[in-house]
């Protein structure tokens, strides 16, 4: 159902309280929808919020607002409105976030927020697909998904919880060799039911969701990966975001001492070096690894290889 239609039933809802799939108003501004479609598109608003309750009169299924629908449940319910809505928080209405703790203790098996979502995922595209997989982490349904990159169909996954993380959302899905991996929803051409049919057992995930809820801390954390630890030091011009009282940049991010030229050395976790080193790298040249060497190692040698970019083929600078 597009954008307009869900949110002319919404504020036929608001009007009435009280709506059936024979509705005639209804059918009409919703451009000839046939009965059995508007049921359809009741049941699943009936399943969506708790405030919409499903009652029997006679052979007719009534559906019944029971109480009102705020604007922060309209949106947050509706997939393709959520970054709108978030941005709308963010821009200086905190006191749409009422009801917030309701809503999220509901959805608590669907979402999982490492950074604040202000990713757009109003593209058709993008909606659709949030949406489907969204229905597919509440049921438990095995997926295939289809990729834009290499359009090939990847099937039966378990798509256990959608994450936004390092500022995009991603599905994270466990596949066919028990792996847990990443999906960037932005490139999933198509999301269909998988070729398995039944539902996958909860315990089957549930070493992945944990992982998710306390070891997860960015897009590139491998699970089931040993962790090793890198100690860095933040030179003085930036060492005071690095302080023991600060905030953390990275959740395993653990400050060890200041040293007496102002510098800070702090260690972190990480599970390969692609978790680490973006992040090193966005604070050049003024964080140094110093332990392990082969981490370091790795890093200056992207660093040669970027300057080796910006020269030509007999070593000079490219105009």
């Amino acid at each position: 159902m597009s954008l307009n239609k869900y949110k002319i039933v919404l504020e036929e809802f608001h009007t009435r309280k009280v709506i059936d799939s024979y509705d005639e108003r209804l059918i009409e501004l919703l451009d000839g929808m046939s009965q059995r479609n508007l049921e359809r598109v009741l049941k699943e608003f009936e399943r969506e919020f708790d405030n919409i309750i499903l009652e029997k009169q006679g052979k007719r299924n009534i559906y019944r607002l029971i109480k009102p629908l705020d604007v922060f449940k309209e949106s947050f319910n509706n997939a393709t409105d959520i970054g709108w809505f978030l941005n709308m928080a963010h821009n200086g209405a905190p006191e749409l976030f009422a009801g917030l703790e309701e809503l999220t203790q509901k959805d608590k098996e669907i979402y999982l927020f490492k950074n604040t979502p202000f990713e757009d995922t109003n593209t058709i595209e993008s909606s659709q697909n949030f949406k489907r997989l969204k229905r597919n982490i509440e049921a438990r349904e095995y997926t295939k998904i289809t990729f834009f990159y290499d359009d090939k169909e990847y099937d039966n996954l378990k798509p256990i919880k959608l994450v936004f993380v390092d500022n995009n959302w991603y599905i994270a899905y466990v596949d066919c060799d028990n792996l847990l991996k990443f999906g960037r929803i932005s490139f999933i051409k198509r999301v269909d039911y998988g070729s398995k049919s039944g539902h996958f057992q909860p315990s089957s995930v549930e070493k992945h969701k944990a992982f998710l809820i306390h070891d997860l801390q960015n897009a590139m954390t491998l699970c089931g990966k040993e962790k090793k630890t890198a100690t860095i030091k933040a030179t003085p011009l930036i060492a005071k975001y690095f302080k023991e009282d600060m905030k953390k940049f990275l959740s395993s991010q653990k400050f060890i001492e200041e040293l007496d030229d102002g510098s800070v050395i702090f260690t972190v976790q990480y599970t390969q070096e692609l978790e680490v080193l973006p992040f090193v790298q966005k604070w050049l040249p003024d964080l140094i690894i110093l332990e392990p060497k082969e981490l370091r190692e790795a890093y200056v040698e992207k660093l040669q290889s970027g300057i080796n970019n910006h020269k030509d083929k007999n070593g000079k600078d490219i105009n």
